[in-house]
């Protein structure tokens, strides 16, 4: 099987071994047989033995530890944490957890209720999401709109259950949306942070491909690996200095279209920290 074909495979029946780069079918692989990488992304990945699918690879990346469906709690102290900083910080701000925004039927601007939201010293509007896992990037676009369209800045953070650490690790859809649209830093919170943030940004990484020797039946002798190739999904924590909200400036971000234009990130006002890029 060639690794253009590996390529549209929606369930992926195809991996390399590690230990000489050859293609294998996950009716062929056992645990044994591993490691396995993937052609296309280089990620590790795992064989599946199922009784009621067929058998496949799966990728192995990590994840960060968000919460899930069910773990509210999580996202209540996050808020509440957070909203009680700021007021302590600009009393006259009115921050409040989930406020309602109203419906704007003139402007067909449809009601938001924002997970905190109040005001600085200079009385500018700002509110903050605390990213659920359960968001799409579509629903997150249109808060988007919703917020620039009155003027509000929006800052958005992920909270963790525990610390992302230092390894490799592979960022969901919305953690790479968050990081085009932070201009390079996803914001993280733990656990009795208040209003401290912990800016992280997604360097490149790369995997070693051993170099293996082979011959083809035709008696052809074939060289492959002794390079490093770098990874599509996964990437490195590389850590900032952790930052405090109370520090945030807003800002106007124009709109941004990656290669994916379903990830397009609109004309936006982001409330984001004042720290140069430390990852170049």
């Amino acid at each position: 099987m060639t690794n253009d074909k590996y390529k549209y495979q929606i369930i992926k029946t195809w991996a390399k071994q590690v230990k000489n780069n050859q293609l294998i079918h996950a009716n062929d692989a056992t645990k044994k047989e591993g490691p396995f990488y993937c052609p296309e992304t280089y990620e590790e990945l795992i064989v599946r033995k199922c009784t009621e699918k067929i058998d496949h690879f799966a990728y192995k990346g990590r994840l960060s530890s968000v919460y899930r469906i069910g773990e509210s709690k999580l996202h209540l102290e996050c808020k509440n944490e957070i909203c009680n900083e700021l007021q302590r910080a600009f009393p006259r701000g009115k921050w409040e957890v989930e406020r309602l925004i109203p419906e704007n039927k003139d402007k067909k601007i449809s009601k938001l209720i924002p997970d905190i939201s109040g005001r600085l010293l200079n009385n500018k509007p700002i509110v903050i999401e605390v990213q659920a896992s359960t968001l799409t990037l579509p629903k997150i676009i249109k808060r988007i709109h919703g917020y620039f369209s009155r003027g509000i800045s929006i800052l958005w953070i992920i909270p963790l259950k525990e610390p992302l650490g230092k390894e490799n690790f592979k960022p969901r859809l919305y953690e790479k949306y968050l990081h085009s649209m932070y201009y390079g830093r996803v914001y993280y919170w733990i656990r009795g942070n208040g209003s401290k943030l912990i800016p992280v940004h997604f360097d490149r990484t790369q995997r070693w491909i051993e170099e293996t020797t082979w011959f083809e039946q035709d008696g052809t002798e074939r060289t492959e690996g002794g390079y490093f190739k770098t990874f599509k999904s996964i990437f490195q924590p590389n850590y900032g200095k952790i930052v405090n909200i109370k520090d945030f400036i807003s800002f106007e971000r124009e709109s941004f279209i990656p290669g994916n234009e379903n990830k397009t990130i609109p004309k936006c006002l982001i409330f984001k920290d004042v720290q140069k890029e430390w990852w170049t």
